[in-house]
């Protein structure tokens, strides 16, 4: 029999168990196979590459922001303990971080599901899960295309402005999709706003202050150039669409089914994004968004996403979800 650490439906938390990234590890795999595994006509290369290792360098290993938004909201879903939590698209691991610690600080275990188009980033959380002594289940789709089990919860950290506007409307009926009846959609997005800074010389200088951070973690100086670069490379490269406004996306939401929605605007943190280069912040506010999925939507399925062995959930995916071109690719773990 499978010991998952669950009794009676009821995860064991007598024991805490460690959910941290290994980061320094997580950032040096995605730096060194970047190039190799993402590909050059997706332009996420030099994005992959830097991400966590500017997170690990200058930003303190900070976690995306909602963790504060995020706990009510995924305690509200989970059934039995347990929340099935799809991540719709990751930078690197530290989305699947931010929930599974939300998650044990509201006692309910989650069980990540990630969709993203880019072998890297599935790579990475592999080796996250594998560090931390869980199974992720991982698909490679492009993330309208995906189909998989049903999810308790949808998470969609700023991930609309990286679809341009025609391509939105696919996303979101994808998010009613795959959320069960009664499931929660929980979103950060920037709406609106100039966008970052990409002065050169400023990113220049960004780019220095980076290298000097390699040196002062202990990196030989020919990495820490290397990384100075690949920082400069990443500041640069515009990878994201014109963003939509708050009133279309709650217009959006509304539009494939979703109910109870719910925004709420925030001063975006100084500094902790990689997004913003070691120098200066992103001068924008966040909006912190949730919404509902009807619990009887046309075609749900109403059963819970828990009511399945999350065992089988892998066996039942891969039986449904065929490996063809332009669909979702289940990732073995």
């Amino acid at each position: 029999m499978k010991d998952d650490g669950v009794a009676d439906g009821h995860p064991d938390l007598t024991e805490t168990p460690d959910l941290s990234e290994p980061l320094a590890d997580l950032a040096r795999f995605a730096f060194e196979t970047a190039r190799r595994t993402c590909r050059s006509d997706h332009s996420c290369a030099a994005y992959h590459r830097s991400w966590s290792m500017i997170r690990l360098l200058t930003k303190a290993g900070a976690l995306p922001e909602g963790q504060a938004f995020l706990a009510p909201r995924l305690a509200s879903v989970a059934v039995a303990g347990r929340c099935r939590v799809l991540l719709s698209g990751a930078a690197d691991t530290g989305l699947a971080a931010l929930v599974l610690q939300t998650a044990q600080s509201v006692g309910v275990r989650a069980d990540i599901v990630l969709a993203d188009r880019c072998a890297t980033t599935l790579a990475q959380n592999r080796r996250y899960g594998d560090a931390i002594g869980q199974r992720f289940e991982l698909y490679q789709t492009d993330l309208a295309d995906l189909t998989c089990p049903p999810v308790d919860l949808v998470l969609a950290h700023s991930v609309l402005n990286f679809l341009p506007a025609a391509a939105r409307a696919g996303l979101a009926r994808a998010w009613a999709r795959v959320l069960r009846g009664g499931g929660a959609l929980v979103g950060v997005q920037r709406f609106g706003g100039a966008g970052r800074d990409r002065d050169p010389l400023r990113i220049a200088g960004d780019a220095v202050q980076l290298e000097a951070a390699a040196l002062a973690h202990g990196l030989d100086p020919a990495l820490a150039a290397e990384v100075g670069t690949a920082g400069n490379a990443f500041w640069t490269v515009k990878l994201t669409h014109a963003p939509m406004a708050a009133a279309d996306c709650a217009a959006l939401l509304q539009a494939v089914g979703f109910d109870a929605i719910e925004m709420v605007a925030q001063d975006a943190p100084a500094h902790a994004s990689p997004m913003a280069g070691s120098a200066r912040p992103l001068a924008e506010k966040r909006v912190f968004f949730a919404a509902r999925k009807p619990v009887f939507a046309a075609g749900t399925d109403q059963s819970s996403a828990m009511d399945q062995d999350p065992a089988t959930n892998q066996v039942q995916a891969a039986s449904k979800v065929a490996s063809v071109e332009g669909g979702s690719r289940m990732i073995a773990t």
